[in-house]
């Protein structure tokens, strides 16, 4: 597999990566994780540990995968049961004193907010404009580049440290690849278009593989 689906090993290079324009199908959400999973044409390990809320070292671990760069169609994993089924659900749009010196990704009004358990709303989303630049609101490794993720459009996802993760979502257009190492504010890619054929980002972090209020590291208002 071409992708790079660990956080050990990295493929370190720099591109531009268009999308084909397509309106992104609004899809996202955490499925409740099988017992077993069967693998299936496109999948990778980090693709596979995003959608059900894991973490890829776990799904190593419990099946001995020593390269998990190389897993196949057919092939049956064994998944760790998401904790993440027995919280409550929970929304957030009150102000909150960032625990991170993180920064927004795009300057704009957020137009949906967290809501935990909420399809759609494991993150916030940020209206944009034509053309505007998607910056990386920390340091760290890209750890997914593409659009094989259901609901994500063109998606990147960034590996920071302390277990945390941050997605950017409807991207119409990307700068980096997988394995690349990114700094703060460092332009990563180009807004692009929701299902509901405007312009926005959907922006989500995770902790430890579960989706937390991204407001907690950016905060409520706009800071770069």
């Amino acid at each position: 597999m071409k992708r790079l689906l660990i956080i050990c090993l990295f493929f370190l290079a720099a591109c531009s990566s268009n999308y084909d324009g397509k309106y992104s199908k609004d899809g996202f959400g955490i499925a409740k994780a099988p017992a077993v999973y069967t693998v299936k044409k496109g999948d990778t390990l980090f693709s596979i540990a995003w959608r059900f809320g894991l973490e890829p070292a776990v799904i190593r671990r419990k099946n001995g995968i020593s390269d998990p760069n190389k897993i196949f169609v057919g092939q049956k994993l064994r998944l760790t049961s998401r904790q993440a089924s027995s919280q409550k659900t929970t929304r957030s749009n009150t102000p909150v004193k960032p625990i991170a010196n993180w920064v927004w990704p795009l300057r704009g009004d957020i137009v949906k907010h967290f809501h935990r358990g909420q399809i759609g709303a494991n993150g916030i989303r940020i209206a944009g404009t034509p053309n505007q630049t998607v910056n990386a609101a920390a340091g760290g490794v890209v750890a997914y580049q593409g659009n094989g993720l259901n609901g994500y459009g063109n998606v990147l996802i960034i590996k920071h440290k302390n277990g945390l993760l941050s997605a950017y979502g409807f991207l119409s257009k990307t700068y980096v690849k997988e394995g690349q190492k990114i700094k703060k504010r460092q332009r990563i890619g180009v807004v692009g278009y929701a299902a509901n054929r405007q312009l926005m980002l959907h922006f989500e972090v995770r902790k430890n593989g579960k989706p937390v209020n991204p407001k907690l590291y950016i905060g409520n208002q706009y800071r770069f």
